[in-house]
């Protein structure tokens, strides 16, 4: 068979072989022209094409898909609200249908901006004196008005209001925390010298007359600021701060915690309810007393890109406990309810989890945050996914589910904002501020800002009350 197959291809070589010279000289002139002119049409083609993606092709490098500062987002029902999150099992996200009615403050770039939680264009908040800080952020009062912090204590309307400075800042003095009480009659808030000789001051009291109500030497730490109001049962009016030590530093540090009456007789210290000795650090306080916690802090390479630059030296958790204060006793370790058990001895860095931005829920019922880790080199990129903890209860009848993966996501860069209601939680990613659906992890986008932006407040138009004007701000005086 071998053979007979070798023969017949010997057989058909021969015949090409033995082809007239004038059939091979007219064969090869055809074909020539053939494709000479096949060549033509195909390079008249892609001129064409190529013409006609020219305005295209010439886009500068790197602002394909960068929004500018302030765009309008598309509405909530088109395809690209989808956002950059990926929901576990589900292929198709449908779009958020955000509910209106409400306004969403942001700060970006040294400035507060209001936007309709539908989207729209943001519309610059009128804020004299205001300095930005991570660690003093704008508090949205139940009046609906903004109280923020910067050269002083100011309190405006969102909408067209005129600010009003209601507390001065000491000389030398810089804000380093700021409290409401939940009724938004009361404030506390702290200073500390900017050089770090002098007095650490916590004010308390009403929103338009806060005096000092303790003071302690800045080179004598515990370096106290304010936590947060403590609600006590049996008492009346927010009147219990907890307070929290900075160790000196201006930034969001904040290690151990304190109990403080601010009606309490003068002398009366802050009573200590976690010691600052220990790697124990509170992170967030829900309505029902339940204080989330970490068990250590530690500082993550900034990434090269998406990020603000004053991250960079920010510490984040990497374990998360819960449990609840009653005011009464120390907090001890039986009490506690492990979500995220502390990580350590691993050989490689990028191997390690981080916590950013946790936030309860205005129920209390839902903890949300963001998990991620950081790359071991340049440029130090992050992987981030968002959680959720179900939380019911509080004291010994406080139960606390297990974490569950809401979304992984593509962007370089989130951070959790704050909620619209206990199931819409705004989020900034990669230049934009969404809203997220956590039950059913549908995503819409607000607004396309450009750069990093933080949300800071949520304000429902129907509570937005017009200013009144209270005289002149009571001078903070200095000892």
């Amino acid at each position: 068979m071998t053979q007979q197959v070798s023969s017949e291809q010997e057989e058909k070589q021969q015949h090409i072989s033995q082809s007239p010279p004038e059939q091979d000289a007219q064969f090869p002139r055809v074909s020539i022209i053939s494709l000479l002119v096949i060549i033509s049409l195909l390079l008249l083609l892609f001129a064409g094409l190529s013409l006609r993606n020219l305005p295209q092709a010439i886009i500068a490098p790197g602002t394909a898909g960068v929004p500018q500062t302030g765009q309008a987002a598309p509405g909530n029902g088109d395809q690209d609200d989808m956002g950059p999150l990926q929901t576990p099992g589900k292929t198709v996200t449908t779009p958020l249908q955000v509910p209106a009615g409400y306004d969403i403050v942001y700060e970006q770039q040294n400035n507060l901006y209001v936007v309709p939680s539908t989207g729209g264009t943001p519309q610059e908040i009128t804020t004299p004196g205001y300095i930005y800080s991570r660690s003093v952020p704008p508090i949205l009062m139940p009046s609906g008005r903004l109280l923020y912090s910067g050269d002083g204590l100011w309190v405006t309307n969102i909408f067209n209001g005129t600010p009003q400075q209601i507390a001065t800042l000491p000389a030398g003095q810089v804000i380093t925390s700021l409290a409401l009480s939940r009724d938004g009659t009361t404030i506390a808030w702290s200073t500390e010298p900017v050089n770090g000789k002098g007095t650490i001051t916590i004010y308390a009291g009403p929103l338009h007359a806060s005096a000092p109500v303790y003071q302690h030497s800045a080179s004598d730490c515990p370096c106290f600021r304010v936590f947060s109001f403590l609600n006590v049962a049996g008492q009346k009016g927010d009147t219990t701060l907890l307070l929290t030590d900075d160790r000196g530093d201006h930034e969001t540090a904040q290690y151990g915690l304190w109990l403080f009456d601010i009606t309490s007789a003068p002398g009366t210290g802050p009573r200590e309810l976690l010691g600052d000795d220990t790697p124990r650090s509170p992170l967030a306080l829900s309505p029902d007393n339940n204080l989330l916690f970490s068990n250590y802090m530690g500082v993550v390479p900034a990434p090269s890109s998406g990020a603000p630059t004053d991250i960079a030296g920010l510490s984040y958790a990497n374990s998360l406990s819960m449990t609840t204060i009653d005011g009464r006793e120390p907090l001890r370790n039986n009490g506690e309810h492990v979500i995220l058990p502390r990580q350590h001895g691993l050989s490689n860095i990028a191997d390690y989890h981080w916590v950013t931005t946790p936030t309860f829920s205005p129920d209390g019922h839902t903890l949300a945050y963001v998990e991620f880790s950081s790359d071991a080199e340049a440029p130090f990129t992050r992987h981030s996914a968002l959680y959720t903890v179900q939380v019911s209860g509080t004291g010994q009848h406080l139960h606390v589910g297990r974490r569950q993966l809401l979304a992984t996501t593509s962007a370089h860069f989130v951070e959790l904002g704050a909620w619209l209601n206990s199931r819409i939680l705004t989020f900034y990613a990669d230049g934009s501020l969404y809203a997220l659906d956590v039950n059913s992890g549908e995503v819409a986008t607000i607004i396309q800002t450009g750069a990093y932006s933080q949300v800071v407040a949520i304000a429902q138009q129907s509570a937005i009350q017009p200013l009144q004007s209270s005289g002149t701000p009571t001078p903070t005086p200095t000892k």
